[in-house]
């Protein structure tokens, strides 16, 4: 006589699953942990539109959405965009940001609040999403309640979009480099 177990008929049952340990203890061999993308939310300047997407390509975003962008724009042909851009990084151009939000990402909105984190001293998520306003105007009251975090660049004036998303996905680059996610190094 066998010392195993005597499997019960579960025909009207779902079989039992395997439980595997949730966590792998080995160390990643990825190069980087998580990503960090950006939206631009109704931009209608097209040379700021292409000083983004070059900072997008030279600090490693995982993807451009373009939330409501002016009829006309042509990612293809920004003449601010000598890298081409496009070819390198996913661009999606939507009429809602948050449809386009990777899965179990963080949207940040990057805007000029009087309770938003000043850049210095934000810490960023792993997996982020930096949504930027209009060259002429303010992220949306609508976008900004959807977002986990508000993070101002701390300048005398407000500063240009393509200045800005190359300031903020440099910081997340260098403060990546110290923590263990973020861009190659």
């Amino acid at each position: 006589m066998d010392n195993q177990p005597q499997e019960q008929d579960r025909s009207d049952q779902q079989p039992a699953r395997r439980r595997y340990d949730r966590y792998v203890t080995r160390p990643s061999t990825l190069a980087q942990r998580g990503y960090g993308c950006i939206a631009l939310e109704k931009p209608n300047d097209e040379v700021n539109v292409g000083h983004a997407l070059r900072a997008a390509l030279c600090f490693e975003a995982r993807l451009v959405i373009v939330g409501g962008a002016p009829p006309g724009l042509n990612v293809q042909r920004l003449k601010t965009d000598p890298g081409r851009a496009y070819r390198h990084v996913p661009v999606i151009q939507v009429d809602d940001i948050f449809d386009a939000l990777p899965e179990d990402c963080t949207a940040v909105a990057i805007e000029l609040t009087d309770d938003a984190v000043g850049l210095p001293t934000f810490v960023h998520p792993e997996r982020a999403c930096y949504i930027f306003g209009p060259e002429n105007g303010s992220i949306s009251p609508e976008v900004l309640s959807r977002c986990s975090a508000t993070v101002k660049i701390p300048t005398v004036m407000s500063l240009n979009l393509g200045m800005t998303v190359n300031i903020v996905l440099y910081d997340r680059m260098a403060k990546g480099r110290q923590t263990g996610f973020g861009a190659s190094q």
